[in-house]
């Protein structure tokens, strides 16, 4: 049966989804850093070397350069979200609702064309003038400019997923090769080795993947419905689901540089250390009780974004 739930599920009410049976709960400290309004979100972070850029609801984009002082500003964009952002080598781009593409230029965030109406879920680029952004309904955009402008790339689906469908794909990453992965519904994880020319499909299954990360040393992590957490040590050339403990929706995860994980979602959040075969549960009555739907890594410690445009760091 295919299924709906995407990333913007930050933006429905799915909160009655509750986690069962994380076991081990994991130590940590807790600090929330940014705080917003009750009918305000933050849908994606990214770390760049120049700090942390947050962005969310109704265009709004909040940056910091140490994780503890923000700066907010909102793109007008007719109250459209944005979803996702990347930010490399100082070019940020950042994607949302109805295809909405936005590149930062100067101090100033402008709209750029877009080749399409759905929304897109994620944005990422190689720092060298590549760049990809996906979303609903198979939606695959290219950019050979840094994002200056962009084309819809032909996939055929029925091969590479071997189902009559274009799915979602929730989760776009390029790695220090330039080469660009891709995860989705249906279990869905695929690499480009020619910048989304052609692609090849690592990995299928039964459950929607929403998040998406590649670590070093080869390690990377896909997570997403149903509790699941899928684990490569091989670069993504080949994956093995590790237990979870949960049964909540899993929207991302981030790896640090000693390789513990750290993954979020709809009132859960766990982490996997370096080399276990299973997660533990980050008990933290602000995680447990909220949804937070992006995570990374900056000067060693984990900072997630969701609920009420909230930036929380977690030290473990």
């Amino acid at each position: 049966m295919r299924t709906v739930s995407n990333k913007v599920k930050c933006l429905l009410p799915l909160l009655f989804v509750t986690a069962i049976g994380a076991a081990n709960a994991a130590p940590l400290q807790s600090e929330m850093v940014n705080q917003g309004h009750a009918h305000e979100a933050l849908f994606a972070i990214n770390v760049s070397k120049d700090g942390l850029i947050a962005v969310g609801g109704a265009g709004q984009i909040s940056s910091s350069k140490d994780g503890q002082s923000w700066q907010r500003v909102n793109v007008e964009l007719a109250g459209r979200s944005l979803l996702a952002v990347s930010d490399l080598n100082g070019n940020a781009i950042a994607v949302g609702q109805q295809g909405v593409i936005v590149r930062r230029q100067g101090e100033a965030w402008l709209e750029q064309t877009s080749p399409t109406t759905e929304r897109l879920f994620s944005v990422a680029q190689d720092g060298a003038g590549f760049a990809i952004a996906a979303g609903g309904f198979g939606t695959v955009l290219r950019s050979i400019d840094s994002g200056a402008s962009w084309e819809k790339l032909a996939i055929d689906w029925q091969e590479l997923i071997g189902q009559p469908y274009e799915p979602h794909v929730y989760n776009v990453t390029v790695d220090e090769l330039g080469r660009a992965y891709m995860a989705g519904e249906f279990g869905m994880i695929a690499r480009s080795d020619d910048q989304g020319k052609t692609w090849q499909a690592l990995h299928s299954g039964d459950e929607s993947l929403f998040g998406l990360a590649l670590g070093e040393r080869g390690l990377a992590y896909a997570v997403g419905q149903s509790g699941t957490i899928l684990r490569s040590q091989d670069s993504g050339e080949s994956w093995s689901k590790i237990e979870s403990g949960s049964d909540a929706i899993l929207l991302d995860v981030s790896i640090r540089g000693d390789d513990r994980a750290v993954i979020t979602g709809i009132r859960e959040a766990l982490s996997v250390a370096a080399g276990s075969s299973s997660a533990t549960r980050l008990d933290n009555s602000q995680l447990l009780t909220s949804w937070y739907c992006d995570v990374g890594v900056f000067n060693g410690e984990f900072y997630v974004v969701g609920q009420q445009a909230n930036v929380l760091k977690l030290s473990i």
